[in-house]
């Protein structure tokens, strides 16, 4: 007589585990992985993934988007757009940004896979961002670090539309900052807030629609730029003169810290960014001026230098992860333009307003209820 057994069909990163079970009459029904065997007899053959190879890689998936598909010398194109966070399913960004954001840890992996392909010659990171998280940009900046020291191999950035704060941190990161033609470039700070203050509350309405706040005294909003309590940026009280000052600290910590990054990587001197290029953004040849960049190129003319410093010439391909760019973000990238605006209702919190940030914009309208 015959017995029916039930085997789970197993795959752990594309390596399958298969249980095959052999004997006189067996019937595999593949699709239910059900096996019906004699009695008496079964061997269990199991090939099992290498213990290296626990995570996927980011590469194994990517489409050619310039030069030809024959050449054997690769150029990756890392997309950077829209707000950069940490990690892809970042709390209290996705559902508000969708797909205009960037994880910095992601990329960060995408550029440690790299340095594993040697038919990558080269990397470009294609920047159209207003910053974000700082701890996203700090991922693509050790990204680019680790691919650097690994492969020895040219890392450039090129910025289209805007690569401001963040975005900029991440850029000088790399070998070489070109810039395409009607670029904003710059913005070197730190944002905290703003922390909102309902002056003498009268009443509050739900709304149809986003609702709001009556008061007697109006709203006050306090926005820390360039640094204890558990309900700090509560609306019904201000910030303490103390509240104030630490938070004045800490955005000065990171604005240092960002402050000499910049200095290192771009050989500007300290003084310099802190009293002449402050925190503005500007436009190619001001930036240029500045050392903000190295120079204004076209996509294509970035790939072209790359690939000669590549030591390539001509033949050359490249690629971008399979899917990486999709429609918001490609319309955001033709026109320029920072992730959308939501309506928010007076009250809403957003975790975004209790995160230092290196980002160019209203922090505001990146929360939604």
């Amino acid at each position: 007589m015959n017995s029916i057994f039930q085997r789970p069909f197993v795959r752990s990163l594309g390596k399958l585990i298969l249980y095959i079970w052999v004997g006189w009459g067996a019937v595999v029904t593949a699709v239910a992985v059900t096996f019906i065997v004699p009695l008496g007899f079964a061997i269990a053959l199991i090939v099992a993934a290498s213990p290296s190879a626990t995570e996927a890689d980011t590469l194994a998936n990517l489409d050619t988007v310039s030069g030809p598909s024959t050449s054997v010398n690769e150029l990756l194109a890392v997309p950077i757009e829209g707000v950069i966070v940490g990690s892809s399913g970042e709390a209290g960004l996705g559902g508000s940004l969708g797909n205009s954001a960037t994880s910095g840890y992601d990329v960060k992996k995408m550029l440690y896979d790299a340095a594993g392909h040697d038919e990558i010659k080269g990397v470009v990171l294609e920047i159209n961002s207003p910053g974000g998280t700082i701890y996203g940009a700090h991922a693509i900046a050790d990204g680019v670090a680790h691919y650097r020291e690994q492969t020895k191999r040219p890392v450039y950035a090129h910025v289209s539309g805007v690569g401001a704060s963040g975005a900029y941190w991440a850029a000088v990161s790399t070998d070489k900052v070109l810039a395409d033609y009607g670029s904003d470039v710059g913005s070197i700070g730190v944002v905290l807030g703003p922390f909102k203050y309902y002056n003498t509350v009268l009443s509050e309405d739900g709304g149809l629609l986003a609702g709001g706040v009556m008061t007697q005294g109006g709203i006050e909003s306090v926005e820390i730029t360039a640094g204890r309590s558990k309900d700090v940026g509560n609306p019904y009280r201000r910030l303490t003169a103390d509240e104030q000052r630490l938070f004045q600290q800490s955005v000065n910590n990171e604005y240092d810290n960002f402050v000499q990054y910049v200095s290192q990587r771009r050989s500007i001197p300290d003084a310099t960014i802190r009293s002449q290029i402050g925190a503005m953004i500007y436009d190619n040849k001001s930036a240029q001026s500045l050392k903000l960049i190295d120079a204004t190129a076209s996509r294509d003319e970035a790939y072209t230098q790359l690939a000669k410093a590549a030591g390539v010439g001509d033949d050359f391909r490249v690629t971008r992860p399979a899917g990486a760019q999709g429609l918001l973000t490609a319309l955001l990238g033709v026109v320029g333009l920072t992730p959308p605006k939501h309506v928010a209702t007076p009250l809403d919190t957003c975790s975004l307003t209790r995160t230092t940030l290196s980002y160019y914009g209203s922090v505001a309208d990146l929360c939604q209820k």
